[in-house]
């Protein structure tokens, strides 16, 4: 990648060019699109995004949804210095208002007339196919390095947080994934990961710059198992990446046979635990792939380590390195206790986001200057061995990561105390046996709470999977000297 260049739309550009009639996205045989055409899809949209008065350093939001238009309209964004956020428009709760608020974008993109809200743009057929049969006209890009996208996350003071990423951040990102999984021109991947989710930012990024080939999966075709991997493996795609849960998910719902016939050279697992169990049962079909668990916050891009798993490890251990740090970060082990093994990961360096979208004081708190170097407390403990790979071993605050998603349990406590007028409540993450491994649990002390109850009202604040299972009566809650509830004594429920 050319070092001078820190606008990311003009190394596509520069890519486009080179890979000419290479195709970039493959949605299936009939509906395929080379680099040129996405190129010269992404300056009409850019010319629309003016006569918008979209200019740079603006936000615009997009509803996460694929399809060429959104693929081209994220190439725009980054030829125009304007800033994109990926929404999920089928979270009908009020957590997506919460996010717009602290978005502000100029406009909101939507492909879906039901998804119409204040402030939106329907971008219907009849629209886009006027913006696709539009004549080119030149467009000056600066060689600039703006905020390319924000990504939300949970936030502990029952907000979400939006996080910002700039062209500079994911240039280093690009260059490691290229390096580390060997990403070149004969590497076709899979865009499982829905857009608003910051796995997928691996899949546009490591894909799209290092002239690679992505295959776009919507969410109805991972429910029809066979006709996915039907569709992989006739468009021969060679790299899969997913969370965890998916893959559990794949085996639940089928058997591992799935995977008797791919194409994989590689698979990557990362935004939870390394599904150990499941990688076992898929491992006779999958024994020349190279199997990666990564992992890394929302604010480092999406990842900032990698370990390849060897066959010894997937069958002789119960938990799986994260690997090694990526080499664009310096990173601490800040000790807990003097003389213990274990503490916080702290990262330094160029690939660090600059913080939360219009959210100073939350920013202050987690991110911190040492040697003009932006620094990031990642909250996870961990601990190293004398190879320098790490393991993860728990948190230093409440944050989980539950079917993919990363979850601020105060968020939800939060939101049930507003909405249902109590004082206290617990959400606890209990582990089961079965599928899907895992469940939030709701600790109440009032009779007034029921499951269906929960259901019902939670469904208008917030999304599916941050609404409690079970909901456990208790008598009373442990309270510490700061009269705060004791997590760890109400554990044992």
């Amino acid at each position: 990648m050319n070092n001078k260049l820190v606008n990311l739309g003009l190394i596509f550009e520069k890519l486009a060019k080179k890979n000419k009639n290479q195709i970039l996205i493959a949605f299936c045989d009939k509906e395929k699109y080379s680099y040129n055409y996405v190129n010269e899809l992404s300056n009409k949209y850019l010319n629309f995004f003016r006569k918008k008065n979209i200019y740079e350093g603006d936000i615009i939001s997009l509803e996460s949804t694929k399809n060429i238009s959104v693929y081209a309209m994220v190439i725009a964004c980054l030829k125009g210095g304007i800033t994109y956020s990926f929404i999920d428009h089928s979270d009908n709760s009020k957590r997506k208002k919460l996010i717009l608020q602290k978005l502000k974008p100029k406009i909101n993109f939507v492909f879906d007339e039901k998804n119409k809200i204040k402030d939106s743009y329907f971008l219907s057929k009849k629209k886009i196919d006027l913006i696709s049969n539009k004549k080119i006209l030149k467009n000056k890009i600066k060689n600039k390095s703006y905020v390319a996208y924000v990504m939300f996350t949970s936030g502990s003071t029952g907000f979400p947080k939006g996080v910002k990423i700039s062209h500079k951040n994911l240039k280093y990102f690009i260059n490691w994934t290229k390096i580390t999984f060997n990403i070149n021109k004969k590497t076709i991947m899979t865009n499982i990961n829905p857009l608003h989710f910051d796995n997928s930012v691996f899949d546009l990024y490591a894909c799209i710059f290092n002239s690679s080939q992505l295959i776009p999966v919507n969410k109805n075709e991972i429910f029809d198992s066979k006709t996915l991997f039907s569709k992989l493996f006739n468009l021969k795609c060679n790299l899969w990446f997913s969370v965890p849960s998916l893959l559990n998910i794949l085996i639940n719902l089928n058997t591992p046979k799935i995977f008797k016939t791919n194409n994989f050279k590689t698979l990557i697992f990362g935004g939870e635990r390394f599904p150990i169990e499941s990688v076992r049962k898929i491992f006779k079909y999958i024994t020349k792939c190279k199997i990666f668990n990564v992992s890394g916050p929302t604010e480092c891009t999406c990842m900032c380590s990698a370990h390849e798993v060897s066959k010894n490890e997937l069958f002789s251990s119960n938990d799986i390195f994260i690997g090694k740090i990526n080499k664009y970060f310096k990173y601490k082990i800040s000790k807990v206790k003097k003389n213990d093994s274990i503490g916080e990961l702290l990262l330094e360096g160029p690939a660090v986001s600059c913080g939360y979208i219009n959210d100073k004081q939350i920013s202050k708190k987690s991110f911190y200057m040492h040697k003009n170097v932006l620094g990031y407390k990642t909250g996870d403990l961990v601990n190293e061995n004398k190879k320098k790979l790490l393991k993860i071993i728990g948190r230093v605050d409440n944050q989980i990561k539950f079917m993919g998603h990363r979850i601020e349990l105060e968020e939800i406590e939060k939101k049930i105390n507003l909405v249902f007028n109590l004082s206290d409540c617990l959400i606890l993450i209990k582990k089961q046996k079965q599928y899907p491994y895992s469940k939030l649990v709701l600790l109440t002390d009032s009779k007034l709470l029921n499951y269906e109850l929960i259901v019902k009202k939670l469904a208008s604040y917030l999304p599916n999977y941050m609404i409690p299972s079970e909901v456990r009566l208790i008598k009373s809650f442990h309270y510490n000297k700061n009269n705060k509830i004791d997590r760890n004594k109400n554990k044992n429920f």
